[in-house]
C-alpha cells in the first residue's frame, strides 16, 4: 500500500472513531436523563390537563425531587421551567402527546411564582403556543408536583 492510501485510511478510521465517541457521548446522556410524571392539584375538566412529564438529568434536582417524593402531595412543591416545542420524544398524558415540553435541566420546583405562568398544560399551551413559547417563554402550574418516577427502558 503507498503512504497515501495508509494516511488516509488513518484519517477515516480517526473520523470513524471520533464520530463514534460523539454517538455514544450523545445516547449516555440520554441514559442519565430521569423521567418524572407531573400531577395537577386540581379536577379538570379535560383530562389531558390532569398530568404531564418532565426529564432531567442534574443531581441535585433529582436529589430535591427524591426529598419531595417523600412528603404529602399538598406540601410538595409546584414545577417552573422553561419552554421548548415539541414534546421531546417524552411528554405525554397516555395517548395525548403534548406539543411542549420543559427544556431538560432548565426546570426546577419553587414554592411559588408569577401568576402569569400559571395555566393548564393543554388547554393553556397546546391550545395557544405561540403565547406560551414566545411571549411567556415559561410555564408553573400552581397545582403542579412531582407525582412519580417513570422507569423507561
Amino acid at each position: 500500500m503507498s503512504g497515501l492510501k495508509i494516511y488516509f485510511m488513518k484519517v477515516a478510521f480517526f473520523l470513524f472513531s471520533v464520530l463514534m465517541f460523539a454517538v455514544s457521548c450523545k445516547k449516555d446522556k440520554h441514559h442519565r436523563l430521569r423521567y418524572y410524571e407531573v400531577g395537577i392539584n386540581a379536577s379538570p375538566a379535560d383530562w389531558r390537563d390532569s398530568t404531564f412529564v418532565v426529564a432531567t438529568s442534574d443531581p441535585e434536582l433529582i436529589d430535591s425531587i427524591n426529598a419531595q417524593l417523600e412528603k404529602p402531595v399538598l406540601a410538595r412543591q409546584i414545577l417552573f421551567g422553561k419552554l421548548a416545542r415539541g414534546s421531546g420524544g417524552y411528554n405525554r398524558n397516555a395517548v395525548h402527546v403534548f406539543g411542549w415540553h420543559f427544556k431538560e435541566d432548565n426546570w426546577s420546583l419553587v414554592d411559588v411564582s408569577a401568576e402569569i405562568y400559571d395555566g393548564r398544560p393543554y388547554s393553556d399551551v397546546d391550545l395557544n403556543p405561540a403565547y406560551w413559547h414566545d411571549t411567556l417563554k415559561s410555564f408553573s402550574p400552581w397545582g403542579s408536583y412531582i407525582k412519580k418516577e417513570i422507569i423507561r427502558n
